[in-house]
C-alpha cells in the first residue's frame, strides 16, 4: 500500500497515529510538504511500520535546517541504520540539509537495496557546494536505478585513480539527472564536468535517461563514451557540446538514434553540428522511435526539420519556438495533430519547396538588414 502526499491537516501526530494503526502493510509514504515533521515522527513511523520501504521527505524544510527536523543528519542517519536493507527509495528533494557527505556515507553503509535516491534542489546550510564520494555510494548501493541531483549544491569529491578503477560503478542505473538550472544567474552545478559524468556512469549499461542540461563543462568527450547503447531520453540543452562547432553532436545522435524517444537540443547554437545531429535522428526512417524533439531557441535549419517530420512517424511533439533560421509562421510548439498537419505541408512537394524558398528569402532579408545596420 502507498500513501500519497499533499495532505492538509492541523496536527501531524494524530495523522501519523492513524496511518500506523490502519496501514499495517504500508510500503510507501509520500510526506511532501509536511512542515513541522520532526526526527521523532520519523522514528515512530519506521518503528511502527515494519514493511515501509519507500519514503518521500521532499519540501519538509526548504528554508532552514534544525537538528530536530526530519531531514537533519541525525534523523537520516537513524533512518538508514534502522531501515537498513528494507529501504529502497529515499527522496530528500527541495530541502536545506547539513552534512551531505555524512548522509551519503550512511546511505552507502546501511542501505544495499536502495534503488532511488533523489537529492534534487538541495541547499546546504553553509551555502557552499557539498562534496560526496560517489565511489563509496557505488560500492554500497549496487541496485541503485535512479540518481537525481538536479539543481543541487552537490558535487563529486576527488578520488584517487585507484579508487576510481576499483569502483564497480552503478550497473543497474537507469536514470541520471545532474542538470544545473540557473537561478538568479547562479548555476547550481558549476563543477559537474566530463570526469564527473564518466565516474557516475561507469558500468551503467542499462541507462535509459540522461539529463545534463545546463552543465556547461560537459562535452561530447564524456557523452560519446556513455556505456549504455539503448538510451531513450536525452536532455542536452546548455551543455558545451551544443555550442561548439565541429563537436561530436552528430555521433551522439547516431549512437542512440535507434532508441531515443525524447531529445532536448534547445538553444543549440552550433548550426552545422545541430543540423547533422537532427538529420541523424531521422536516419532510422519508419523504425524511428522518436516522439518528442525540443529545438526551442536553436539555430536549426529547415532541411533537417523537414527530414525529421517526414521520416519519424511517431513524432507527437516538436518545439520550434524562437528558431531564428525557420520561417516566422513555423516558430512555435507543435503537439499531437499539429505535428501531422505540419508534416502534411512537406508531403506536398510544391508547397514544401515554396516554404523552403521563403525561408531562404527571409534569411537573406535578415542578413541584409544586419549588413545595413537596420
Amino acid at each position: 500500500m502507498n500513501v500519497p502526499g499533499g495532505w492538509k491537516f492541523a496536527s501531524i501526530d494524530p495523522v501519523l497515529d492513524i496511518i500506523c494503526k490502519s496501514c499495517q502493510n504500508l510500503q510507501g509514504l509520500n510526506m511532501t510538504g509536511w512542515k513541522g515533521l520532526t526526527a521523532e515522527h520519523i522514528k515512530t513511523l519506521i518503528a511502527r511500520c515494519p514493511t515501509l520501504s519507500r519514503l518521500d521527505l521532499s519540501s519538509i524544510n526548504p528554508e532552514s535546517n534544525h537538528t530536530r527536523s526530519a531531514t537533519s543528519l541525525l534523523s537520516i542517519s537513524h533512518l538508514t541504520q534502522t531501515m537498513g536493507e528494507r529501504l529502497t527509495s529515499l527522496v530528500l528533494a527541495n530541502n536545506k540539509i547539513a552534512g551531505v557527505p555524512q548522509l551519503i556515507t550512511a546511505v552507502a553503509t546501511h542501505c544495499p537495496n536502495l534503488q532511488v535516491l533523489d537529492l534534487s534542489n538541495l541547499r546546504t546550510v553553509a551555502h557552499t557546494t557539498a562534496l560526496f564520494h560517489v565511489e563509496k555510494l557505488q560500492e554500497g548501493c549496487q541496485k541503485l536505478r535512479v540518481l537525481r541531483i538536479t539543481n543541487s549544491q552537490v558535487a563529486l569529491s576527488t578520488a584517487t585513480l585507484k579508487e576510481q578503477v576499483a569502483s564497480p560503478g552503478f550497473p543497474a542505473l537507469e536514470e541520471l539527472s545532474v542538470a544545473g538550472i540557473a537561478v538568479d544567474g547562479f548555476c547550481s552545478t558549476p563543477v559537474m564536468d566530463d570526469n564527473s559524468v564518466e565516474r557516475i556512469l561507469k558500468n551503467s549499461h542499462k541507462l535509459k535517461l540522461l539529463d545534463v542540461r545546463g552543465c556547461s563543462r560537459v562535452t561530447d568527450s564524456s557523452l560519446v563514451r556513455v556505456p549504455a547503447w539503448d538510451l531513450e531520453h536525452l536532455f542536452l540543452s546548455g551543455c558545451y557540446v551544443t555550442r561548439l562547432t565541429g563537436s561530436g553532436l552528430e555521433l551522439i545522435a547516431q549512437k542512440w538514434s535507434h532508441s531515443l524517444i525524447e531529445v532536448d537540443l534547445a538553444w543549440t547554437t552550433a548550426t552545422q553540428s545541430l543540423d547533422l545531429a537532427v538529420t541523424a535522428l531521422a536516419e532510422q526512417g519508419a523504425e524511428s522511435p522518436l516522439r518528442v524533439l525540443n529545438l526551442c531557441g536553436s539555430s536549426v535549419s529547415l532541411s533537417p526539420v523537414k527530414a525529421v517530420l517526414l521520416r519519424c512517424p511517431l513524432l507527437v511533439s516538436l518545439n520550434l519556438s524562437s528558431c531564428r533560421a525557420l520561417p516566422r509562421g513555423m516558430k512555435r510548439l507543435y503537439e499531437g495533430s499539429e505535428v501531422s498537419e505540419l508534416r502534411s505541408t512537406f508531403e506536398k512537394k510544391p508547397e514544401a519547396d515554396k516554404v523552403e524558398v521563403e525561408a531562404e528569402k527571409e534569411e537573406e532579408r535578415d542578413a541584409g538588414a544586419v549588413g545595413t545596420g537596420v
